[in-house]
């Protein structure tokens, strides 16, 4: 899977406006023609679009049960289909790793697994799309210069949620051997998730030194005032004026 510049700023822009809280969200991707599901293979998703959906408290069914029905229909009318689902944890230490194996002088860290709330709701959009993908932004990595990516993606495999970054190895054994060899951390290439990351590194960065993310709305405030728009239109604009 990967990212367009859009989806990837909208992202970090949600996390910006709400650094005291959790959030959350959805990814949408160009419905496939045919519309191939989970018995049929199906190409790399391209996820186009975020939709933010809560901050704060996340694990409200009732209006979780709103919000997918409106966006589900929204993606039909608009030949989209839900893909993914992100969540930027509360505390910065929530998102770190949580296994580290140091050998010699170098500290190689792993994936921690995301919470239940974000395999749960991911879980339910895999039920209806074959490439779903759970996203969870590292607040650690998390700046205003966006220097590297602050995310980590994770696939379901075996009924069970799994880091797919491509610089975290699935056995130890295969870190102490890279570690041995070539003394030398992994290298997590931006263009595996990003579709485009210079751009997108540069927009992002735009956009949080602007402030932008003061406009963002996600469902929470839609659901304050109807008249607040969760597709954000004006900042879609700003990012395509960007580009």
């Amino acid at each position: 899977m990967k990212l367009t510049t859009q989806a990837y700023c909208k992202m970090l822009l949600h996390g910006a406006k709400y650094p005291h809280c959790a959030v959350n969200g959805l990814l949408v991707a160009e419905r496939p023609p045919g519309a191939p599901r989970r018995d049929q293979p199906a190409s790399p998703s391209l996820f186009v679009d975020c939709i933010p959906l809560f901050h704060g408290t996340l694990a409200l069914a009732p209006m979780l049960e709103v919000a997918l029905t409106l966006i589900d229909s929204w993606c039909k009318e608009n030949s989209y289909v839900i893909a993914g689902y992100y969540q930027a944890n509360e505390r910065v230490k929530d998102a770190s790793q949580n296994v580290t194996v140091q050998i010699t002088q170098l500290t190689c860290t792993f994936c921690s697994s995301p919470n239940q709330v974000a395999e749960k709701v991911a879980s339910r959009i895999a039920e209806g799309f074959n490439e779903t993908a759970l996203i969870m932004v590292d607040n650690a990595k998390f700046s205003m210069e966006c220097l590297e990516p602050a995310i980590h993606v994770y696939e379901l495999h075996e009924n069970k949620w799994r880091c797919k970054d491509p610089h975290i190895a699935e056995e130890v054994v295969v870190v102490i051997f890279f570690v041995m060899t070539f003394n030398s951390r992994f290298i997590f290439r931006p263009s595996d998730f990003c579709e485009d990351w210079t751009e997108a590194q540069r927009i992002a960065a735009s956009l949080l030194d602007s402030k932008s993310y003061e406009t963002l709305v996600d469902f929470d405030n839609h659901l304050d005032d109807i008249r607040n728009d969760w597709t954000n239109p004006e900042i879609n604009k700003a990012v395509l004026h960007l580009c």
